[in-house]
């Protein structure tokens, strides 16, 4: 085979130790795999050169970015459990009391979510100090210093308040969401790791089929969920190489194996 230069990105697949796939993306940015063999040095006699060498543990490196946020990245790096169903947020909404409608909050339209019962506190902001009066809930008519609020999230009070700022914290649910858990006792499980990517036969100009595996990896690094403006996160997934078994096909029981279509 040719030299070839390595400047493919392509798509990642991974497989749980069952054959079945967990997890495929085609945006990432980055993936790495750095073999390493080092020696142990014997040293003997009056000569400055050793007289054996003795193989050190392997020191394989294998990584890869992802610009991205996925649940399923955060169980494979982070050991995460991910759970789908009902998720509860933590809301905060300010606007003006109208004269006749009052405040109707906008996330539950916004997001299709229901309001949780008693959740809400609403506060009177001063536009000149930024000082925050708390209201009263109340079931009807309200005073100065109360309100009232419906089932879909419409706040009124005494007319003494119309016009003025409000703030209201409350949670909201919605029935179809993702919840990453992290535990303080979390460890990632073993998954099998492919890259499939595409690379120029310079002598021709062809198209040539590439292909990574990791029959076994581990995952780790770091996992950024951090918000910065203006700047998108990069999660950076380390992969341990471990011992896979022999299976069918794997025969050989190689850890890693580099496949070319050329």
């Amino acid at each position: 085979m040719e030299p070839l230069v390595f400047d493919g990105v392509g798509t990642i697949q991974v497989y749980e130790p069952g054959g079945k796939l967990k997890f495929l993306d085609d945006k990432i940015t980055k993936v790495t795999l750095q073999l390493q063999f080092d020696w142990d040095k014997v040293m003997g006699g009056d000569s400055g050169y050793a007289f054996h060498y003795t193989a050190k543990d392997l020191a394989d490196k294998a990584s890869i970015e992802i610009p991205r946020y996925s649940d399923i990245l955060a169980e494979l790096s982070q050991g995460a459990e991910s759970e789908k169903g009902a998720v509860t947020f933590d809301e905060t909404e300010q606007g003006f009391l109208d004269v006749t409608n009052g405040y109707k909050i906008k996330a539950l339209s916004k997001f299709g979510g229901t309001l949780v019962s008693l959740s809400e506190k609403v506060y009177l902001k001063d536009t000149d100090t930024g000082k925050l009066t708390e209201l009263t809930r109340v079931a009807t008519t309200p005073t100065a210093e109360q309100y009232v609020i419906s089932a879909d999230g419409k706040i009124t009070s005494d007319t003494a308040n119309d016009n003025k700022l409000i703030i209201i914290t409350f949670k909201w649910t919605k029935e179809n969401g993702t919840r990453s858990g992290l535990s303080g006792k979390r460890r990632p499980k073993p998954f099998k790791f492919v890259h499939r990517f595409s690379l120029t036969d310079d002598r021709n100009g062809g198209e040539v089929p590439c292909q990574l595996t990791i029959w076994k990896a581990l995952g780790g690094g770091t996992l950024d969920v951090s918000q910065e403006r203006k700047k998108p996160t990069s999660n950076s997934l380390a992969l341990e190489i471990m011992e896979p078994d022999i299976t069918p096909d794997n025969p050989e029981g190689y850890a890693a194996e580099l496949i070319f279509g050329i």
